[in-house]
């Protein structure tokens, strides 16, 4: 890891540290995107904009300073029109870096369309497809074919199981469960859990060390915001992917031996993002 997060040269400006659009959000959840773009700036990325329909924008904007705004068109309150696809399109063909879709953008009718024409018009960025985006991919027929060459996706169980029209196994057939649908589906797969597994079927990584520290909601909403910042950096997509993965855990297991394994919050993963990374560049624990 140490060697995929080198420093920063001096005279690094935002744009050497990447841009992160992020879709998702909904009047049920509009906190989520919030969580992920805070992690993304916590993890190092120059530029970070939440793109969500346009009520939510109103409920959640300006909570957070660092992040940019972008209201989509709804079809109802709280749900972004498929249309909304493309307003999109002129941010990812400027600076965008990385595209993070799904969180806290919950089920309505047309949000699995939009997903699906985001994806097809993602084809030059790094895209992250998460929570929500992912039960709406497995609602979609063929939606492998949807997928953007340089696609992370990050299911828990549950939501691979739905991808995958099986159950997960446990134990070592977990892990080659994960290398056969990665290459299957054509993309990098973190398969999170007490015991996660980045992989994209050809190389493998496999954090085990459970910590139920960072069994909290919002907690998979910071590691999806990580990981669109690595990938806005510039790291290919296993190497953000793992990047991410550790940093995240790392930061669990600092706040585990401040505060316990019980009231840690989502906000306080992302925050002590930094104090993991600076472990990874520094080589030393503190």
């Amino acid at each position: 890891m140490r060697a995929a997060l080198r420093p920063l040269p001096p005279d690094a400006g935002k744009e050497a540290r990447g841009r992160v659009l992020i879709v998702g959000g909904s009047e049920r959840y509009p906190g989520a995107t919030l969580l992920a773009a805070r992690a993304a700036l916590r993890a190092g990325a120059g530029v970070v904009t939440v793109a969500a329909a346009r009520s939510v924008v109103e409920m959640v904007g300006g909570r957070d300073p660092n992040v940019t705004f972008f209201p989509l068109a709804e079809s109802q309150p709280g749900v972004a029109a498929t249309a909304a696809a493309a307003q999109l399109s002129p941010l990812l063909r400027e600076k965008v870096r990385a595209l993070l879709v799904g969180p806290g953008l919950a089920h309505a009718a047309g949000t699995d369309e939009l997903v699906a024409a985001i994806l097809r018009n993602a084809r030059d960025v790094t895209t992250i497809v998460d929570a929500d985006g992912l039960n709406a991919l497995a609602r979609t027929d063929d939606w492998p074919k949807l997928l953007p060459p340089r696609t992370i996706l990050t299911p828990h169980d549950g939501e691979a199981a739905r991808l995958a029209g099986r159950v997960v196994p446990t134990g070592q057939a977990r892990i080659a469960f994960a290398e056969r649908h990665a290459v299957a589906w054509g993309a990098s797969l973190v398969l999170k859990g007490a015991v996660t597994i980045v992989t994209d079927g050809k190389r493998t990584f496999v954090h085990d060390a459970p910590n139920p520290a960072l069994a909290v909601g919002g907690s998979g909403d910071a590691l999806g915001g990580a990981i669109a910042a690595f990938a806005a950096r510039g790291l290919a997509p296993l190497a953000a992917a793992a990047a991410a993965v550790w940093a995240h855990g790392r930061a669990g297991a600092l706040l585990r031996a401040e505060i316990g394994e019980s009231g840690v919050l989502a906000t306080d993963i992302v925050d002590a993002l930094p104090r993991a990374l600076r472990e990874i560049v520094s080589g030393s624990r503190t």
